[in-house]
């Protein structure tokens, strides 16, 4: 399916200018496993739509689009999300895909406070300036896209006010991630954010809670991409393995 310009400003609250950088103006880089035999930039689906979305969610909070839009700061994350698709793809080791990142942000990074941080959580220590997702480990898998920030000069300031909003969408993305691959984690032992609540209809209960919590905050910065993302939740509680299991309780 397509994603317009159109569909992003209208059903999901974008800016007009990061909706049509994306969806028309932007083009598939080069030898990039996450946009592998895509023929436009912005496909449908999540994984693709984050894009979009947290860009704009970053310019809400504050962020100039002279800034968020350079080609450079662009083209790092497009690099970044092809190290992702090779640990996703097991073709590296999560320490390697560290050592990626930090290759790829050597003399680039501008807040050193939010990469010292970042590099620390995901080796498994704990961070020293800023909170991060910590209570519940599968909602922090995303938070390698905050890695996207730290070529820009933010203060440390805008970093802790802007998490509570990330968390307010990140966890959503997530969280709809788990509910359609309850069955699958189940037997996988993948993370999942209801296995890890519980595993039983109360943790579904739980789960669906927690996002519609987030939404509440993500609502004050941009109500239509909550509304839109509501919808989402909503229908996870209709999926048939989800259904049967709220129905034994």
């Amino acid at each position: 399916m397509v994603i317009t310009s159109r569909k992003l400003e209208q059903e999901l609250g974008i800016n007009s200018v990061i909706a049509n950088y994306f969806a028309n103006e932007r083009k598939v880089p080069d030898n990039n496993l996450f946009w592998k035999n895509k023929r436009i930039y912005i496909s449908s689906g999540f994984g693709f739509l984050t894009i979009p979305m947290i860009f704009d969610l970053v310019h809400k909070c504050g962020v100039s689009l002279d800034l968020l839009l350079q080609d450079e700061h662009v083209s790092l994350m497009e690099q970044g999300f092809h190290l992702l698709k090779l640990y996703e793809n097991e073709e590296i080791s999560f320490e390697n895909f560290l050592v990626g990142c930090k290759t790829l942000l050597k003399d680039k990074i501008k807040q050193p406070k939010l990469a010292a941080d970042l590099f620390a959580v995901f080796a498994g220590k704990q961070a020293s300036f800023f909170t991060f997702e910590t209570k519940h480990k599968a909602l922090a898998r995303s938070d390698s896209f905050l890695f996207t920030l730290v070529d820009i000069d933010l203060t440390d300031e805008w970093i802790n006010q802007f998490l509570p909003y990330w968390y307010s969408l990140a966890r959503p993305i997530l969280l709809l991630d788990d509910f359609k691959d309850l069955p699958e984690d189940r037997l996988s032992g993948d993370e999942n954010t209801i296995i890890e609540l519980g595993n039983d209809a109360a943790a579904i209960e739980a789960a669906y809670n927690m996002g519609m919590s987030d939404l509440e905050l993500l609502a004050t910065i941009n109500p239509q991409l909550a509304t839109f993302m509501r919808r989402f939740l909503n229908e996870a509680l209709r999926y048939s393995y989800i259904k049967t299991e709220l129905l034994k309780a």
